[in-house]
């Protein structure tokens, strides 16, 4: 097998002090081995296999005295691979077209894994055999031939395979070519560094859809009667970017207390969906909660919560109407709620009702699609030194008539034609769009989705082959699910993905943040990066670009995809690939449900806790990724067996239900990725002493709470770039000091610590970004200036311990932006430190951060700072803010500060835009200083004020839209004069028990909450006040006994509900002459035995409900009433005698729930039986 050059490549032995070992080699000819000259190490193959015979070369290519014995078949297999390169173009290009050359591709798969196996078996054992433990495990390895002779058979079997289906290839036609050597190079970094400067910003895809928004917007705002709108269309047509403007909007912020957006997918659960839905609706510190509820409990506390709230609600991407009829039953017939919807399917909230808008977008315009497309192909068209070469725009133009007006095709093309800088590119993939149209068609009908999909599946192909392999890695997750892109780097890096040129001295997180920046510049992947760390967090796919992902990876056979565990027949006729995923499963049994013995990769992705029947691991010993997160394993015991994994890379139990970690651990010494942060158990965990035998760990987790048997050696893990939930009473911190590569790092105190021992131990780490330090009880106290900080890279600090003095600015990192101090208990006033950091944009000063009384923020201090929070300072009195302090400040939270007894009289922060009080003791009317910040939108005090009258004057808050006031126990007067918050449109005062007046005014009012006002006894609404106001809600106000009349009412209300009031007079009189009121619920809020709703009432009125009147005995409806009710509700009334007359006149009425007592009555022979015939629903509750 000749005609080539042999190469043998060696592995450069030279490192640089801390950066990450580069995977980079010496290259050394035969036909002159005395001249050793750099080279990528790589071997021809341009294609997704490629990866696989590039890692297989690299195996092949160490040091030789590691093959002795097997040296001649070495040879002959690196021969052999490198011949097999040269078939690969011609086959790849072939295989689409014929089903034997895709056949040839996936047997060549098959030798390279199995090749790959194979060496990588017999490299390790050759590094391990002097460990008898490892020894004695891996010869019971069912896969490795324990004996040279019987590798080098195995080694030559591989070799005979290869030449085989090498002349099969030849044999049907497929071509050789020659070998260049090599991977493209990029381009160089100067054009790269322009072509971001350029990037796409967030609206780059917001083309054409102006008047789109303003619709939808005006539907959900203005018009009270639509309840539904739903946005429907092909694929690719923009609508979740269509619906994120809409929800998004500045208008429906301000007409909706509460915003959710929810995405449904294809295999969602409608218990995910509801608990989504309460999560976004309810405080953070209730997310707990809501997770542990029932199903029933869920719906009943969002029955409650829409009850009585106005929410907006988005459903992106349901595909069934079966699929929101299942999650529907959540919205209560009282509609303070509406719904934004969006789907391929327009039958999915097709109703015959005018509360139903069904909105389709229309395709891009040409001029439009030319827009978009210059917008992500020449980001740079818009510098003045641009000019658009001739043949560019003629080829752009021409492609974009196959996007049929589509934007995601639009971007995604565009996306591919960045990344191409000649007109010869352009041209060559204008031929490849062209010839897959027949006949160049340039607009479609039926024909989009086909279009769209190739101008997709065309994006894929054009990747490199490493950035094939990152795509197709995110089919491992489901629909809409949100990817954390670290986890995703390591995945990355444990299969060997990794370029070497990219590798050298980067982070596994720095290189997979710059796949995933290449992947989302060209529009193939949704991600944005964090403002703080400048990193891409999460990203997910949009659901077509899925698709192509999924197809890919099926074609590929890179990945088996399985919801539940099907029967080991089943798997074992099906499972072909090496990897493997379950997606929320509840119970998996290793032993059984999986019976591919060469699984490479094994991995769960799920919501919430799962079984694990059976833990070993035995017959999968070639694994390299095992990610079992949120694990419940049998008897809380991880199996012995995970050491004979030794090919293993990442392993993750976080959250696993674990109790016993084995010795057997310290076997995986290949670990890159280790995360033993397991869920929160009663006692503590008890690692073994194994983990300095992984010198190869990047990532470490370990558990929160390992207890004081534990006792770990880690001063050898030195390539370490993130270690989590270190302890000084389970490790040294001398152990740190040669761990020159950590980028995160968080230390737990707990064992007597010198603050010059830890100063010591950490002063070395200079590429720290991210630095969390908690005393937990080691006693550590000093009097010195804080710890000298000199890490130039960090960005967030969190330092949870005593430290009575801060250092000066000048000891703080110079790049830090987000720092939070806990318990730190400082003695002198750390602003005077702190206001002088420059790039500081967050700062939380948290319990016990500061003992002092006084705190002063100087002119021109905190020139960057955006969000302050300060909570549980117990001392903390008096706060002075000089004139131009905190100019970029926009959200104040101030909480548990009991003794600050005034708010800065001057010069309070300007651009504020949202300020939270609460627990504070404020003696002196907040409101005149607030009044006076132009751009305050949300204020909410609770527990804040000790006074008795607040008072709010003309002109003051001009841009307020949301006030919130909670349990002001002293306040009895509340004077807003005329002028004072024109723009609020929603305020909440709840408990505040002494309050006897409401104010008037509020001319953009549309909701009020009013809870807990125990001495409330009149509300006087006067004439032109409130003209707005469409939702009220008034609960627990006892002694309100009557609402007000005539036409002082608020004229435009839609939704009402009262509850335990003690109305006197029947408040449906008053009521009934709202002319826009659709939705009424009273709820133990009337002491009356009588109500009538007369003939022409309620003439908008759809729902009514009607709960806990033990008193109420007689109704009377008459004809003409309610002409348009479709929901009835009756519950808990036990003295009504009958059902009215008039409810058989009502031909509207659709629903009926009413006790089970009533159901002898008004069943079908039933006395009043003839009053509800007519209802098409009628329902008997418990």
């Amino acid at each position: 097998m000749g005609g080539y050059k042999e190469v043998v490549l060696l592995r450069n032995p030279s490192r640089g002090v801390g950066k990450s070992e580069p995977e980079t080699f010496v290259c050394l000819s035969k036909d002159d081995e005395r001249s050793p000259k750099k080279s990528s190490g790589t071997i021809m193959a341009g294609e997704l296999i490629s990866f696989g015979i590039q890692n297989l070369w690299n195996l092949l290519s160490q040091e030789c005295e590691l093959f002795q014995g097997v040296e001649d078949q070495v040879t002959e297999l690196k021969r052999d691979l490198n011949l097999l390169s040269s078939f690969l173009k011609d086959a790849h290009a072939k295989k689409h077209t014929s089903a034997v050359v895709k056949n040839y591709v996936e047997k060549i798969k098959e030798i390279i894994y199995d090749g790959e196996d194979t060496i990588e078996t017999f490299v390790l054992e050759q590094n391990l055999g002097n460990t008898s433990g490892i020894k004695k495990s891996i010869r019971r390895l069912a896969c490795i031939i324990p004996d040279r002779r019987r590798y080098a058979l195995g080694i030559g079997g591989l070799s005979n395979r290869i030449s085989k289906v090498i002349r099969d290839m030849q044999s049907f036609g497929v071509q050789q070519a020659i070998v260049d050597g090599g991977y493209k190079q990029p381009q160089g970094d100067k054009q790269r560094e322009m072509r971001q400067k350029f990037s796409k910003d967030d609206d780059s895809d917001f083309v054409g859809l102006e008047a789109n928004v303003k619709k939808l917007v005006g539907y959900l705002v203005d018009e009270a009667n639509v309840q539904v709108v739903s946005i429907t269309g092909m694929g690719g047509l923009g609508k979740t970017t269509l619906a994120k403007q809409v929800f998004n909007h500045e208008d429906v912020k301000h007409q909706f207390d509460g915003l959710s957006w929810v995405c449904v997918s294809q295999d969602f659960t409608r218990m995910n969906v509801w608990q989504k839905i309460l999560r976004d609706l309810k405080p953070k510190e209730e997310e707990k909660k809501i997770m542990e509820m029932t199903q029933d409990t869920l719906q009943g506390e969002l029955i409650r919560l829409l009850e009585t709230s106005k929410s907006l609600i988005v459903l992106d991407d349901i595909w069934e109407k079966e699929d929101w009829e299942l999650i529907k039953p959540i919205f209560p017939p009282t509609k303070g709620w509406k719904v934004l919807l969006t789907s391929r399917n327009e039958s999915v909230a097709m109703r015959r009702n005018t509360s139903y808008i069904n909105f389709k977008p229309e395709c891009l315009t040409t001029e439009d699609s030319w827009t978009l497309f210059q917008r992500i192909a020449l980001p740079m068209k818009d510098a003045a030194e641009f000019k658009i070469d001739e043949e560019k725009e003629e080829l752009g133009k021409l492609m974009i008539k196959h996007c049929g007006g589509l934007p995601l095709a639009i971007r995604v093309l565009g996306g591919m034609l960045a990344e191409k800088y000649t007109s010869h590119d352009w041209r060559r993939l204008s031929e490849n769009i062209g010839s897959h149209l027949v006949g160049g068609r340039t607009n479609f009908n039926d024909d989009n989705n086909n279009t769209c999909n190739y101008v997709l599946s065309l994006s894929f192909e054009e990747l490199p082959s490493y950035l094939k392999h990152c795509f197709l890695y995110l089919a491992h997750f489901p629909e809409d699910y949100e990817i954390k892109v670290e986890n995703l780097s390591y995945y990355w890096a444990a299969e060997g993905i990794f370029q070497p040129r990219h590798y050298d001295g980067e982070t596994i997180r720095d290189v997979g943040d710059s796949y995933m920046d290449e992947l989302v510049r060209r529009n193939m992947v949704i991600s944005e990066r964090d403002v703080d760390t400048e990193r891409f967090e999460t990203c997910h796919l949009h659901d077509m670009m899925r698709e192509v992902c999924l197809l890919k990876a099926k074609e590929e056979n890179f990945l088996q995809i399985t919801s539940n565990p099907p029967s080991t027949a089943n798997l074992q006729s099906t499972v072909t690939s090496r990897r493997l995923v379950y997606q929320y499963p509840t119970t998996l049994h290793v032993e059984k449900d999986i019976n591919n013995l060469k699984l490479r990769s094994l991995v769960v992705v799920t919501l919430g806790s799962w079984n694990m029947a059976g833990s070993s691991f035995t017959r999968l010993e070639l694994l390299r990724v095992l990610d079992l997160v949120q694990a419940n394993l049998k008897g809380g015991k991880l199996a012995s067996c995970i050491g004979k994994l030794i090919h293993l890379r990442y392993l993750s139990l976080m959250l696993a239900e674990v109790t016993h970690i084995p010795y057997s651990l310290g076997n995986l010494k290949l670990l890159i990725y280790l995360n033993l942060d397991m869920a929160y158990s009663s006692r503590s965990y008890f690692v073994p002493n194994v983990l300095m035998e992984m010198q190869q760990l990047r990532y470490l987790a370990l558990p929160y709470d390992m207890g004081k048997k534990t006792k770990l050696e880690l001063s050898n893990l030195v390539k370490l770039e993130a270690l989590e939930n270190f302890s000084t009473q389970n490790s040294s911190l001398e152990d740190l000091c040669g761990m020159v590569r950590l980028r995160t790092l968080t230390i737990k105190l707990i064992e007597e610590t010198s603050l010059e021992t830890l100063a010591a131990s950490i002063g070395g780490l200079k590429y720290l970004e991210s630095l969390t330090i908690t005393d937990l009880g080691s006693e550590m106290r000093t009097k010195e200036a804080g710890i000298v900080f000199d890490f130039v890279h960090l960005k967030t600090l969190t330092l949870k311990l005593y430290m009575p003095r801060l250092s000066t600015e000048q000891h703080f990192p110079s790049h830090l932006t987000t720092l939070c101090l806990e318990s730190c208990r400082l003695e002198e006033d750390p602003m005077p430190i702190l206001e002088k950091l420059l790039q500081l944009k967050e700062l939380e000063l948290e319990h016990e951060s500061f003992s002092g009384k006084k705190m002063f923020c100087s002119s021109g201090g905190f020139r960057q700072l955006q969000k302050l929070s300060i909570s549980g300072l117990e001392e903390w009195e008096d706060w002075k803010v000089e004139e131009s302090s905190m100019p970029l400040l926009h959200t104040l939270r101030i909480w548990e500060c009991r003794k600050l007894k005034q708010l800065p009289d001057e010069h309070f922060p300007s651009h504020l835009t949202s300020i939270s009080l609460g627990s504070c003791c404020l003696e002196k009317d907040p409101m005149p200083t607030l009044e006076r910040l132009v751009h305050l939108k949300e204020l909410e005090f609770y527990k804040s004020f000790g006074g008795r009258i607040m008072v709010c004057t003309g002109g003051g808050f001009p841009q307020l839209h949301k006030l919130k006031l909670s349990e002001l126990d002293g306040l009895e007067e509340w004077i807003v004069e005329d002028g004072s918050m024109p723009l609020l449109h929603t305020l909440e005062i709840r408990w505040c028990p002494k309050l006897k007046k409401l104010p008037n005014g509020f001319p953009q009012l549309k909701n009020l909450k009013l809870a807990g006002l125990k001495e409330w006894e009149e509300w006087i609404v006067e004439e032109g006040s409130m003209p707005l106001l469409h939702t009220l809600s008034i609960d627990s106000c006892p002694k309100l006994k009557k609402l007000p009349g005539g036409q002082h009412f608020p004229s435009q209300l839609i939704t009402i509900n009262l509850a335990f009031c003690g109305l006197e007079e029947d408040p449906m009189r008053i009521l009934e002459k709202l002319l826009q009121l659709k939705n009424v619920s009273l709820d133990r809020s009337f002491s009356g035995k009588r109500m009538v709703c007369s003939g022409g009432g309620f003439p908008q009125l759809q729902e009514l409900s009607i709960y806990g009147r033990e008193e109420w005995e007689e109704w009377i409806v008459e004809q003409g009433s309610m002409p348009l009710l479709h929901t009835l509700y009756i519950d808990d009334c036990p003295n009504l005698k009958e059902l009215p007359d008039g409810l058989r006149f009502i031909y509207s009425l659709k629903n009926l729930e009413i006790s089970k007592r009533w159901k002898k009555r008004l069943s079908e022979g039933g006395e009043d039986y003839y009053k509800v015939q007519h209802i098409p629903s009628v329902e008997f509750d418990d």
